[in-house]
């Protein structure tokens, strides 16, 4: 989500206005979304959040999390993709989430739930497989960093971190090196990257995909 207003993080946004209905096919999976004015990328999925998920290659089974997850674009796909995974979909902005519970039903999605929270905050303790992202580069680093951070502390042994991100954006994937001590980059298409950085205990090698 590369291109919020700082609106969007207001607890109490805006009532929408206008909405919208996407209907795309992502690798065999015919999805049709729900959307609205106030909501990032509303009226088509944006190029990034398909870079995303055409990189993904994730475990048959798990966790996974959706961090940002806007009307639910990346969660719903990986939860038709992959019937055996657990998707949970956090958002800050309480019409998003709303968004994504219409979603849900709509797509007759029964492995994914949305939250709404603060990155991590409504969490607890809870651990992942692998976290998602198109972060929200609106928002700044003071949003960004935190939510690399968590990531961490909220992976599995093993598990993974893994955005997308314009060309030239260098700062978040150094974060990404400095709190994993890894970094790899999994993807390069239209102008975007994808960062993937592991859990790992120190020295551990990972092999890249």
């Amino acid at each position: 989500m590369d291109q919020h207003g700082t609106h969007y993080y207001d607890s109490r946004p805006q009532q929408p206005k206008r909405r919208f209905i996407i209907r795309l096919n992502i690798k065999g999976q015919f999805l049709e979304l729900a959307s609205s004015s106030g909501i990032f990328s509303k009226d088509k999925v944006d190029l990034g959040t398909l870079v995303l998920i055409d990189s993904l290659n994730l475990p048959e089974s798990g966790d996974v999390l959706d961090m940002g997850c806007g009307y639910g674009v990346i969660g719903i796909t990986i939860a038709k993709l992959y019937p055996a995974i657990k998707v949970t979909m956090v958002d800050v902005n309480p019409a998003a989430v709303k968004l994504v519970r219409e979603n849900i039903e709509r797509n007759e999605v029964h492995n994914a739930e949305v939250l709404h929270s603060d990155l991590y905050s409504m969490l607890g303790g809870k651990d992942f497989d692998a976290i998602v992202s198109n972060p929200p580069l609106a928002a700044g680093y003071k949003t960004i960093f935190p939510m690399i951070e968590g990531a961490f502390d909220h992976l599995v042994e093993g598990g993974f971190l893994q955005i997308v991100l314009r060309k030239g954006v260098n700062a978040i994937p150094r974060k990404m090196e400095e709190i994993f001590h890894n970094v790899y980059v999994v993807s390069r298409k239209s102008g975007y990257r994808v960062f993937r950085s592991y859990k790992v205990p120190p020295g551990n090698a990972i092999a890249k995909d």
